[in-house]
């Protein structure tokens, strides 16, 4: 999705994507606010590849790592690349269990989609306070 048609800007939001339960949560939870509009959804592992297209992508005004776990795959990317994410989640640390199954429910996805996107306002709200 094209920053111009972008409700929120800027935000690039990063799943984990890993071979769990919460590391699928990221994934979906991040297909939701980039479809609502709350950002755009990037490449976690390019950005940790250090590809530089990704990486330059990853200096935009407000990051969003979406971690299923605390190896937090997605912040370590980040960190590689030079920098730490603006908002970072930890899918774990939002009570859902870790588990190597694939059976999310709509629930869960929303529960992640709503942290973020709280903590995206938040961010903004931060961000406004700054410059003004």
């Amino acid at each position: 999705m094209a920053d111009s048609c972008c409700a929120r800007t800027g935000v690039r939001i990063y799943a984990c994507s890993g071979g769990s339960n919460v590391g699928q949560l990221t994934n979906e939870a991040a297909k939701a606010l980039d479809g609502l509009r709350q950002g755009s959804m990037s490449c976690a592992i390019g950005v940790g590849a250090g590809i530089a297209s990704f990486v330059n992508d990853a200096n935009r005004p407000t990051t969003v790592a979406l971690d299923g776990c605390d190896v937090a795959c997605v912040r370590h990317a980040f960190e590689r690349a030079g920098r730490a994410p603006d908002v970072h989640i930890v899918v774990t640390r939002l009570g859902v269990e870790k588990s190597h199954t694939f059976d999310l429910s709509d629930d869960q996805i929303a529960v992640v989609a709503g942290a973020a996107a709280e903590a995206i306002e938040a961010a903004a709200a931060t961000s406004a306070e700054q410059v003004g």
